[in-house]
């Protein structure tokens, strides 16, 4: 059963659906895909970080599909010089370009290995700049921060990109703290996530679906899997001696609780809300139970 919450800072409160709120007019977006499959090693003057070279092609799906839906292809990044310079903030580290990538798209999906730091999610880069290789976002990270420009739907193929014990600060990360602006959503996983030709129909179902249903629950449906039920399909070599769960986690923000709640369970690639004007709220939906690798059983 997905679970839906609605917080107030880092109360919990349990709600029920609410009445839709009224939409913008249907739009095609720009789409852009940030992925890493070939990561260079430390001592190659690189970010470290294993190869996966099928990731860029996993979500790559998600791309071709919005294209099929009617949204424009408006940046595809594969290897090559990524680093946080196309991610960061030009407001809070001199130098960034964010406006020219990340938050000029209006929706984006990031590939990348990550990790758990602290009180927010770290990605790994291929190569440093302006000496950091670590993309940190959210909480008290200070280099991420989008929603002033364009970007309104963030989705993350990445480790770690929504644990439970960060759900707090994931809006800081959504919100410019200096020109205002506030994103819509943030996708990700609590724990380890999965890569693999396997998962291919899952990003292409993920972005027909969001068309159709809420962009929240076709996050959620489309990748969680019960490795309890699916470990043989899921896990045939079992990487990490375990057949755990892979954990999607669908985030929103508002300035109230009855619109943070009413954007996670409405809102659309076809149905896009106005952006939020504050982000004193934050709303996530989850698979009640799921129990990722890495990590402990989703208890925010």
């Amino acid at each position: 059963m997905a679970e839906r919450r609605a917080c107030l800072w880092a109360t919990n409160v349990l709600l029920l659906l609410l009445a839709l709120a009224p939409p913008t007019a249907a739009r095609a977006m720009e789409a852009k895909v940030f992925a890493i499959g070939d990561f260079v090693p430390s001592a190659s003057g690189g970010c470290g970080g294993n190869d996966i070279g099928h990731w860029p092609d996993m979500v790559d799906e998600w791309y071709d599909e919005m294209d099929s839906e009617g949204h424009s292809k408006d940046g595809q990044y594969t290897n090559g010089n990524m680093t946080i310079q196309r991610f960061c903030d030009v407001d809070t580290l001199a130098g960034c370009n964010d406006s020219a990538f990340l938050d000029d798209a209006d929706t984006a999906m990031i590939a990348l290995h990550g990790s758990d730091s602290g009180d927010h999610w770290a990605g790994t880069m291929r190569a440093p700049w302006s000496g950091q290789c670590a993309l940190d976002a959210g909480g008290t990270a200070d280099n991420m921060f989008v929603g002033d420009l364009d970007l309104e739907f963030i989705h993350l193929s990445s480790c770690f990109s929504a644990d439970d014990d960060n759900l707090g600060g994931i809006r800081n990360a959504m919100t410019d703290p200096v020109d205002g602006g506030h994103a819509h959503q943030w996708d990700g996983f609590h724990g380890i996530m999965w890569i693999g030709g396997r998962f291919d129909d899952d990003y292409e179902d993920f972005a027909d679906d969001a068309h159709d249903v809420a962009m929240a629950t076709a996050w959620v449906t489309n990748h969680y899997r019960n490795n309890s039920v699916d470990c043989e399909d899921y896990d045939p070599f079992n990487w990490f001696g375990t057949c755990q769960d892979q954990c999607p986690v669908a985030y929103s923000i508002s300035s109230s609780e009855s619109s943070a709640l009413t954007r996670l369970n409405h809102e659309r690639y076809n149905n896009v809300y106005s952006d939020p004007p504050g982000h004193g709220w934050y709303a996530y939906m989850y698979m009640e139970g799921c129990n990722s690798v890495g990590e402990t059983t989703f208890n925010p």
